[in-house]
């Protein structure tokens, strides 16, 4: 055993989020542009890679797996699909209710053209390149010997801390609003992803259903279907919407964490495949 395989074996986590950091950084730096644009699956291939030498052909094939795990429950698909637009809808209702115009006129994008966004960036763009990573390597290895709310939380910091380049562009602009309400809603949507990773015996799918419905419905600015709502709204009245939006998240977290009793749909023997020894925070 080299020393590289030897370190990965020893510290996956550590591992993982520096491959997940590093690509999509030097991603973030150079814009994006090109080939270089699929330095996004960074954290996709990283937790292949770190499944494969700690775990080999068992780990892959369990790693692969979660993302075409379809079987949990059309409720699941549902909460997945729907929750972001309920949010959503709900901010758009305080917003109006604070004094934001309602559009005069306005006309819905097509079906075609809200599937296609939905599929590409978001599902198969975004999502894939994200969620099997965070949610498929790293979750099961945090909830290991810890509390779901506690992984859930550990996974909220680093996701926030891999979202840097975009903070610091925020910041860069001025936008501090912005800056609070993104994290607000990374530490509120890794409580939902716990929640239904536990629901749905550790569906990555699922995850990514829920990340592209975030992203379709929500998100700083004009999103292409609320966009023609909030065509009548000033400058101030889309802050205020994406404080609204951020506000809603954590208040639905919030919600959840209490209704489960902190379990976050965890049950007393998960049949998640994570280990269950007791870990260090960035170990196995």
């Amino acid at each position: 055993m080299n020393a590289i395989t030897s370190f990965i074996k020893r510290h996956p986590q550590v591992t993982f989020w520096t491959i997940a950091c590093a690509t999509f950084w030097f991603a973030a730096f150079i814009g994006f542009t090109g080939l270089w644009g699929f330095l996004i699956y960074g954290s996709f291939l990283g937790g292949a890679l770190v499944s494969g030498v700690v775990d080999g052909r068992s780990g892959l094939k369990e790693y692969f797996s979660r993302i075409v795990r379809w079987r949990v429950g059309l409720k699941w698909y549902a909460i997945a699909l729907l929750l972001p637009l309920v949010i959503n809808l709900v901010a758009f209702g305080l917003n109006i209710a604070s004094g934001a115009a309602l559009p005069t006129t306005f006309q819905w994008p097509a079906w075609t053209a809200i599937l296609t966004v939905f599929l590409w960036p978001g599902l198969l763009g975004i999502a894939l390149a994200e969620e099997p990573g965070f949610r498929g390597f790293a979750l099961p290895r945090f909830l290991a010997g810890r509390t779901a709310l506690a992984a859930a939380l550990i996974v909220g910091v680093l996701h926030s801390l891999w979202h840097l380049p975009l903070l610091i562009g925020m910041l860069s602009e001025g936008y501090l609003i912005g800056i609070v309400s993104l994290i607000l809603i990374i530490f509120s949507g890794s409580v939902f992803f716990t929640w239904l990773f536990n629901n749905t015996n550790g569906s990555v799918l699922i995850a990514m259903l829920l990340h592209a419905s975030v992203d379709l419905f929500g998100g700083e600015g004009k999103p292409l279907t609320f966009g023609p709502l909030l065509s009548g709204f000033s400058e101030a009245d889309l802050v205020r919407q994406d404080i609204l939006e951020a506000v809603v998240f954590a208040a639905m977290a919030i919600l959840i964490i209490v209704l489960t009793r902190f379990a976050l749909g965890r049950k007393p023997v998960a049949a998640t495949g994570a280990v269950v020894a007791e870990q260090p925070l960035m170990a196995d």
